[in-house]
């Protein structure tokens, strides 16, 4: 009794697992029985037959599990002698009916032995290739041996494995083998009937849940795209793609892209996989090669785009194609999440860009002054050109500069450099935007500093610290950074002049470093690497053009103001001491060496001719120096010659002779 409890109870346990599945299995597994290692060697006939049928759920795309009914028919050894007698009891009774003879007494003896197994089975099974299933399992449960009208129940186990080829997904047929054990009066170690089975396999497969022959691809962001930064996004992914698999089985050798007709450049691989089983998903990061198209969006809008995933099913290829829509802000918004992303902004290639630093710049090589830094003249006369266009400094009451870029989750609106040109008004971060974009279209490396109340450009003067004495008068006004000297302009004050900006600029980073406050230094360049300029205009000439006039008088202010701040301390200590210690040409010397670096030529000239009458060499060829750039040759050779007079051993002299001899031969 308790064994045909417990078959009830495996039943029951087997049957509510299968109502519950989402797949189900149904294998078939006729085959050929070999009882040998049965205890008792001529219990059985070595060769008998049966079969077994499963129900199974699949579990976890590698378990399946479910209920296993078999029926296995054993011929007993004395099989023939059985036959014979049964055939001479029939015999017999038919005589004795012909006597008259009763013989309801008399049984026929069954010649085999019919064994029921009933449990539960466990198999694993997985898909080396796609057309090939492996499987190993093993099952237990209660089985009744009937023979001769008798029953008896006893604990049975079963090991098997199989390998199948699959016509569809739904259909495998292969090979089956397993090893059987069916206890006598014990759980274990007292086999009834035990040995192997060899046969076929057969197997189907119900889906429960509709698999609609496809593969759907859909998109997750957290944010909208920014088309400011359209060229990170080829590297850096702004959302999720997830691809369920709703195909009839698993799929093979997934390849995910991504494109979005006239927005993207190219279609760009997002991601690959080597299986995706029936009903799973996989995610992948979202990429995208967008094209300069996307900055048309002037207004935040929506780009319909496409998910393209290549697989295999059962070996064929197979490609799916899913619409998505990708949300998008306009291009002028941004986060201040990471300052350094401001670096987009900044482009050399916009035309309107260009052809504003196109005419400062003509108008600046013509009256530089060869005695002071390039870099700095450059600046001034683009520092100017800003002021003398009528583009003004304003705050933007629905994004200000000073609100939106302490706030990362803010998104602030910030213009293109075309843009402040064409409406000659921004804020302050908009106005240093314009001013680094044409500093970096001359060659001039520019950096900027983001601070509280105003938005600091930085230059490079491409002159090291250790020089610094060559052109200002100490430290005070000038930032040092990794041993290169930059000067910082506030770009809140860039409509008050060059130096009013640069002082305020200064002043303000002072101030910090005082406090050790903590201020970002951006570099453009280093921004650059990963935060490529969008490079976005409308394609038009710039309408910014000063007047030339206006223009070089306010760089000759602001230099006469520099030379009077920079300069002017260390001439007037050297004239002092010229005073009080008499005249020396050392002295005189140097003094004309700060008019040189002053760009005051004039002033150097008288200076250096007191020097040579003392008999000072290098003061000859200094003046040799001065007259032969302002292209006055032969007086620079006359020098030269008085130098060489002095000294003939002179070499610098004997090369600079050299060096203007062709211009005589001109």
């Amino acid at each position: 009794m308790y064994i045909k409890k417990v078959l009830a109870t495996l039943l029951i346990a087997a049957t509510l697992s299968v109502l519950s599945a989402t797949e189900l299995t149904f294998k078939l597994t006729p085959n050929g029985a070999f009882p040998f290692l049965t205890g008792g060697k001529d219990k059985y006939d070595p060769v008998g037959g049966g079969a077994f049928l499963d129900i199974g759920t699949n579990l976890f795309d590698f378990i399946n599990i479910g209920p296993e009914l078999g029926l296995m028919v054993l011929p007993k050894n004395n099989y023939q002698t059985i036959v014979q007698e049964s055939m001479n009891q029939e015999t017999d009774a038919s005589q004795s009916n012909n006597n008259g003879e009763d013989n309801t007494t008399k049984k026929t003896s069954t010649p085999t032995v019919m064994i029921v197994p009933v449990g539960l089975q466990l198999g694993l099974y997985a898909y080396p290739f796609s057309r090939f299933e492996v499987g190993l399992g093993a099952a237990a449960g209660a089985s009744a041996a009937i023979s001769n009208g008798r029953y008896h129940y006893a604990p049975w186990y079963r090991a098997y494995g199989e390998l199948n080829f699959r016509f569809n997904p739904s259909l495998s047929i292969g090979l089956n083998a397993s090893w059987f054990d069916v206890q006598n009066n014990t759980w274990w170690g007292n086999p009834g009937a035990a040995g192997l089975t060899a046969g076929i396999s057969v197997k189907f497969k119900l889906d429960t849940q509709k698999s609609v022959g496809r593969v759907d691809g859909s998109v997750t962001q957290d944010e909208s795209v920014f088309p400011l930064l359209y060229t990170i996004y080829k590297e850096n992914p702004f959302g999720t793609i997830t691809v369920q698999n709703n195909e009839t089985a698993e799929i093979r050798n997934v390849v995910v892209r991504f494109r979005a007709d006239n927005y993207t450049s190219s279609e760009i691989e997002c991601g690959r996989i080597n299986l995706i089983h029936k009903h799973r998903q996989e995610t992948f990061s979202l990429y995208a090669d967008f094209s300069e198209n996307i900055l048309q969006f002037s207004e935040s809008g929506k780009i319909s785009g496409e998910i393209v995933v290549d697989y295999e099913l059962l070996g064929k290829k197979r490609t799916s194609v899913s619409q998505v829509i990708i949300p998008v802000y306009n291009r002028n918004q941004v986060r201040w999440t990471d300052p350094s992303v401001i670096a987009s902004y900044i482009s050399t290639s916009s035309q309107e860009v260009l052809e504003f630093s196109k005419y400062v710049v003509g108008i600046a090589r013509s009256h530089l002054r060869s005695g002071l830094n390039r870099n700095m003249q450059f600046a001034m006369y683009i520092d100017e050109s800003i002021r003398l266009a009528g583009i003004q400094v304003t705050d933007d009451e629905a994004t200000p500069y000073n609100k939106y870029h302490l706030n990362p989750d803010g998104l602030d609106y910030i213009q293109y450099p075309y843009q402040t040109i064409a409406y000659k008004t921004g804020e302050k971060d908009d106005v240093g935007i314009l001013f680094m974009a044409m500093l970096e279209s001359v060659g001039i490396p520019a950096a900027f500093i983001p601070l509280e109340n105003d938005f600091i450009v930085a230059f490079n003067l491409g002159v090291n610290a250790s020089r610094a004495g060559t052109l200002f008068d100490g430290f005070d006004r000038i930032l040092v950074v990794d041993d290169e000297i930059w000067i910082p302009l506030s770009m809140a004050a860039i409509n008050e002049g060059f130096i009013n900006s640069w002082y305020k600029g200064i002043m303000q980073i002072q101030a910090m470093t005082e406090a050790e406050e903590y201020f970002d230094f951006i570099l453009i360049s280093d921004a650059w690497q990963y935060y490529p300029p969008a490079g976005f205009s409308n394609g038009e000439a710039s309408s910014a053009r000063p007047a030339e006039a206006s223009l070089i008088q306010a760089v000759e202010n602001d230099i006469a103001r520099y030379i009077t701040a920079e300069f002017g301390p260390q001439i007037a200590a050297v004239q002092n001491r010229i005073k009080s210690e008499g005249a020396d040409a050392t002295l005189f010397n140097q003094l004309g060496m700060l008019y040189v670096r002053a760009g005051m030529y004039s002033s150097a000239i008288p200076v250096y001719e007191q020097s040579a009458k003392m008999g000072s060499i290098p003061a000859m060829n200094n003046l040799g120096n001065i007259y032969s750039l302002q292209k006055k040759y032969a007086l620079a050779k006359k020098w030269y010659e008085m130098a060489l007079s002095a000294d003939p051993n002179n070499a610098t002299a004997k090369r600079n002779l050299e060096r203007i001899a062709s211009e005589f031969e001109d």
